[in-house]
């Protein structure tokens, strides 16, 4: 559990170490030395807003556990479900602040991932305003089994 605080509290800071990544390209990054993730931005954000931070889809590995992650820049209505659909395959995500979480096991959405082409979260912040962002999956196999490996 001190782990996962620290490596929130290191994701929360993680906008200076990550402003020069480019949009649709999976990056794997060293947490601590038990922890990596691999991360990548939007190639597409959609919605009728005027400001919003950083934008973000996260595959964490900490020890043993592996979970996904989707920062949306702005604070979730935690009263809607995110979701998630990856080339058809549907998931549900809940809100937590600007974070959302997979309500299934993360490994089942990690394996459509891989299968995958595309992936589309769609959120609802708390000001009731719809968002749709848009990954690539292109490379997310390759990045996926570097970070178990490497990790």
């Amino acid at each position: 559990m001190k782990q996962i605080l620290l490596s929130l509290i290191f994701f929360l800071n993680f906008n200076l170490l990550f402003s020069a990544d480019e949009k649709g390209i999976w990056t794997q990054k060293k947490i601590s030395n038990n922890a990596c993730a691999i991360y990548q931005f939007p190639v597409d954000e959609k919605g009728n807003y005027t400001k919003r931070g950083k934008v973000v889809f996260f595959v964490i590995k900490e020890s043993n556990a592996i979970y996904v992650r989707a920062d949306a820049g702005y604070t979730y209505d935690e009263k809607k479900y995110i979701k998630v659909s990856i080339d058809g395959a549907k998931f549900q995500f809940f809100g937590d602040g600007d974070t959302a979480w997979s309500m299934k096991d993360d490994r089942t959405v990690i394996d459509a991932m891989k299968a995958g082409k595309k992936m589309t979260v769609v959120g609802f912040s708390s000001r009731g305003t719809e968002t749709t962002d848009i990954y690539s999956l292109i490379g997310f196999t390759k990045s996926i089994n570097n970070l178990i490996e490497s990790c």
